[in-house]
Order: C-alpha cells, then sequence, then structure tokens
C-alpha cells in the first residue's frame, strides 16, 4: 500500500449552490450591515445638525446681549482672573444693568427662541445660579434640576472657559444627555449672568434607533425579494441546463434526432444549436464509418473469395494447367495488398503529429515526379500526360505528402480520364493551387459531397481510398483539397497550400 494517502476528489458542487449559497449569506448579511452604517451615519448627521441649531439660536442670542447691554467705557471686561461667577469686588464696582434692560432682553430671547423652533432650547441663569428664562413658574422649576448640573459644570472654571463658544456634552443628573452651549454674559449683572442653548439627546437617539429599525425591516424585505429573484433567474438556467445534459446523454447512447423546442435564453440556445450541429456531425460521421466497413469488408471479401476458389480448384486438381488460375490468385492478392497498404498509409498519415515540420518546396518539380511514376499506366490507357506552369512556384509543405497527394490525384484522373489528364498550379494571394484535371465523365452530383470519404464507392465507382489518403496529407500540411466538375467535361481536383516567402519577400520582411 502506498504511504502516500489517497486524494479523494471532491464532489462538484451544482450551479445552483454555488452562486445561490454564496449569494443568500450576502443578502442575510446585508440588512444588519445596512441597518449599522446607517444608525452610525444618521446618529453623526443628527448630531451635526443639532450643534448647527445651538449655533443658530446662539447666534440669534448674541445680537439681543449687545442690544440690551451695551458695553460701554464704565463697563467691567469680561473676567480673566478665573475667579468664579457670583464673587463680589472683583469688577471694581462695574454698574449694575437695569431692570428694564434684562426684562427686554428676556422677552426678546423668549421670542427667538420661540420662533428658532426646532429641538435647542434656551436657558438663562442669574449670577447665583437661579433660573431667570424660562419665566414661566413652573417651567422654571422644572428646569432647576438641569440648571444646577449646568451650575455644577460652570463652576469649574477651567472647563468653562474651555467651553466658551464651543459645543460641549454634558450628562445630567436624570441620566438624560445634552448638547450645550453656554455663554457669559459680557457686562455684570446680578440678574442675568450665562445664557445656555442646550438639546437633549434623547430625541435623536430615539429617532435614530427607530429609523434603524425601519431601514433594517426595508432592507430585510428587499434582501428577500432579491433572493427570490435570484432563486427563478437560477432555476431558469439549472433546469434547461439538466435538459441539454440529459439530450447529450440521448446523442452519446446513438439517437441524433434534433434537440427542441428553442429556448429563450441566448446563450443556451446557442449552445442547443451547437449541440444539433454535432449531432449531425457524428450522425453523419457514424453513416461514414458504416459505410467504410461495409465497403471495405467487400473490397476485401472478393479477392480472399477469389483467392480461396482458385486455390482450392487447383488443390482438387481442375485447373489444368494451374498456371492461369495462379495468374488469377496473383492478381487478387495484388489488388488484396493494395487495398490493405491504402488503409494502412492512411492510418499513418492520420495518426502522424499534427505539427509536422513543413519546408519550402518546388511546386514544378514535385508535379514532374508523380507524372514521371504515372507515365507507364498513362502510356497503357493511352493518355497524354502534361504540365501546365507559367513560372516555379514553391509551396510550404512535407516532400512525402505532397507527393502523396499529387500521386492520388493523378491515378484518379487516368483511371476516368478519356485522353489526357493535365497537372497545373497558380498563385491564389498567399496560397498556391496545385489542379489535376482530366477529361473523362466527371463526378455525379451525389458522389461530389461523398468523395473525400474513407472507401466510399460511388455509382460505378471502385474501391475509394486514395482521395480519402489525399485529404488526410493535404490536412497534415494545413491545406484543403477540393473537387467540381469542368464546364466542358471531366473532374478537377485542386490542392491549396501556403505558398512559400521568396528571397525578396523574406529581405523585405527583415528590412
Amino acid at each position: 500500500m502506498s504511504a502516500r494517502a489517497a486524494v479523494t476528489p471532491r464532489r462538484p458542487r451544482r450551479i445552483f449552490t454555488r452562486i445561490v449559497i454564496p449569494t443568500a449569506i450576502a443578502l442575510a448579511l446585508l440588512p444588519p450591515l445596512a441597518c449599522l452604517v446607517f444608525h452610525a451615519c444618521a446618529q453623526q448627521y443628527a448630531y451635526d445638525a443639532a450643534a448647527q441649531e445651538l449655533d443658530a439660536l446662539q447666534t440669534q442670542i448674541s445680537p439681543l446681549l449687545d442690544g440690551c447691554f451695551p458695553d460701554d467705557a464704565g463697563d467691567a471686561p469680561a473676567r480673566t482672573d478665573g475667579q468664579k461667577p457670583g464673587a463680589r469686588g472683583a469688577n471694581r464696582g462695574a454698574p449694575e444693568n437695569g431692570a428694564d434692560a434684562v426684562s427686554s432682553f428676556l422677552e426678546a430671547a423668549g421670542v427667538t427662541a420661540s420662533q428658532m423652533g426646532g429641538n435647542a432650547r434656551l436657558m438663562i441663569l442669574a449670577s447665583e445660579m437661579q433660573v431667570v428664562y424660562p419665566r414661566n413658574d413652573q417651567l422654571r422649576q422644572a428646569a432647576q434640576p438641569l440648571a444646577d448640573d449646568f451650575a455644577a459644570f460652570i463652576q469649574g472654571g477651567d472647563a468653562l472657559q474651555a467651553a466658551q463658544g464651543e459645543t460641549v456634552e454634558l450628562k445630567g443628573s436624570d441620566g438624560e444627555t445634552y448638547l450645550a452651549n453656554i455663554s457669559e454674559v459680557p457686562v455684570q449683572s446680578q440678574r442675568i449672568r450665562y445664557v445656555i442653548t442646550y438639546c437633549p439627546t434623547s430625541r435623536i437617539d430615539d429617532w435614530v434607533v427607530k429609523a434603524a429599525v425601519l431601514v433594517l425591516g426595508v432592507a430585510s424585505v428587499l434582501a428577500a425579494l432579491a433572493f427570490c429573484a435570484l432563486w427563478f433567474a437560477v432555476r431558469s438556467i439549472t433546469r434547461p441546463l439538466r435538459r441539454l445534459c440529459r439530450e447529450a446523454e440521448r446523442i452519446g447512447s446513438g439517437n441524433f434526432d434534433a434537440i427542441e423546442p428553442a429556448f429563450t435564453l441566448r446563450e443556451l440556445e446557442e449552445l442547443r444549436k451547437a449541440m444539433n450541429g454535432m449531432s449531425v456531425q457524428l450522425d453523419r460521421a457514424e453513416q461514414t464509418q458504416r459505410r467504410f466497413f461495409q465497403n471495405v469488408s467487400h473490397e476485401l471479401r472478393s479477392p480472399l473469395m477469389s483467392i480461396g476458389g482458385y486455390a482450392q480448384g487447383i488443390e482438387q486438381g481442375l485447373f489444368q494447367p494451374p498456371a492461369k488460375a495462379a495468374r488469377v490468385i496473383m492478381d487478387e492478392s495484388k489488388r488484396l495488398e493494395q487495398a490493405v497498404n491504402g488503409l494502412i498509409e492512411l492510418s499513418r498519415i492520420e495518426g502522424a503529429q499534427p505539427e509536422r515540420p513543413l519546408t519550402q518546396l518546388s511546386v514544378i518539380d514535385a508535379a514532374a515526379a508523380s507524372l514521371a511514376r504515372a507515365k507507364g499506366v498513362a502510356d497503357m490507357k493511352g493518355l497524354r500526360l502534361s504540365a501546365d506552369m507559367d513560372k516555379d512556384l514553391t509551396a510550404l509543405g512535407d516532400a512525402g505528402l505532397l507527393a502523396s497527394v499529387l500521386d492520388n490525384l493523378i491515378g484518379n484522373a487516368i483511371r476516368y480520364g478519356r485522353t489526357f489528364v493535365t497537372v497545373s498550379a497558380r498563385e491564389e494571394g498567399a496560397l498556391v493551387a496545385i489542379s489535376v484535371a482530366d477529361d473523362g465523365d466527371g463526378i455525379a452530383a451525389d458522389d461530389l459531397p461523398h468523395i473525400f470519404e474513407r472507401c466510399y464507392k460511388g455509382a460505378g465507382g471502385q474501391f475509394g481510398i486514395g482521395l480519402a489518403i489525399a485529404r488526410a496529407a493535404a490536412e497534415q500540411m494545413h491545406g484543403t483539397l477540393q473537387a467540381e466538375n469542368r464546364p466542358e467535361s471531366g473532374a478537377v481536383l485542386t490542392l491549396r497550400l501556403q505558398k512559400a516567402p521568396n528571397a525578396q519577400d523574406a529581405s523585405e520582411a527583415q528590412g
């Protein structure tokens, strides 16, 4: 047993689970993440908005202070010695503001605060930290605990000086958190000393929490709808894919009927058309293979039967003398050998490496060598062989494969030609076209599409392995082979190969 543990292959995952499960996890995490992000952003925005309201109210109150308490030459400057509020004797007898000024300021400040609206509130404290505003006794009594909290902060001294003009956050004795802006009146007065604009944050937090819950609910509903849409979308893809899998199994079992009906998705419809095309090709290949075995078995069985029959006759003394029967056996053996050699050559060419190295070949030399090899057979049939080439063209190919193609094309033309067989070559852009033409009866229309198939045997035809060998050799050289009929009479078969670059083209390319 191997010391290395065998690795069990992982079971392939379905498209449905590959898409739906990660998306479902993402959609499940989306609502709480959206809620958290919204809560943080909304809270920050609400606090910024509250601070702006405080600043706006403070901005409206400051001109009222300047108007009601003008800072003339007799007024004492603002304290800078850190003395606690309410201490006497430090202002060098600064005059007290009159009762009319205080009343005017309180009335104007109250009107301004009520007009501002919003969540910002106003509180005014005297020097002894009594609540001066709100002026209503009940409201003043209710605000006293908060005034005590503000007084404790103010009496800190340094904390007040650091908070001048800035919004601070205070924790009240009632457990509420407040945003506050504390300003000291710039003149000495016993009745008015501190102007405080403040805003409780509980309303902000309550609003943010309610809005976050609403966002969570809306995001959850949208995520559920998105998941349902994704579910149906994935199902609309996986269901036809499973159907195509079953159709592929059907085609693999030998049923090549077309896949119907069409799909609504473009990609699946393209896949269906491709599978139908594959089915047609497989059907054609199976028919070709069936026809190939039928023709091969017939062509091999006929000479074998002749050889066996004449050999048995010789053995029983039916042929006296046996020389004539021996000649038949030799002819049939040669015919059988040619068929077997053709099949071996076709198998060798088709099984060769696809990237066969190609070299520059002279078309005139290759055609002349093939015509010379076929001259004896042509002379026996009384055919004239000729080459019609204006100049020596060079093509990219393999010498052995090109000889095999030309030999088979010329041999096929000699078999069906009446008076001549001509080999010609011409340039077609980047290609070299080599044609072999004869003046026979031509190729029947029904046989023309199958002329290069293995062992195809048309009406009145013979064992067809040569043209299949020629096509396989042409494909090994990255070329094509085409058959057509001549307008006059006879057939013409054309081999097209890549033209080899000449020396001038190569020097221009290097330049």
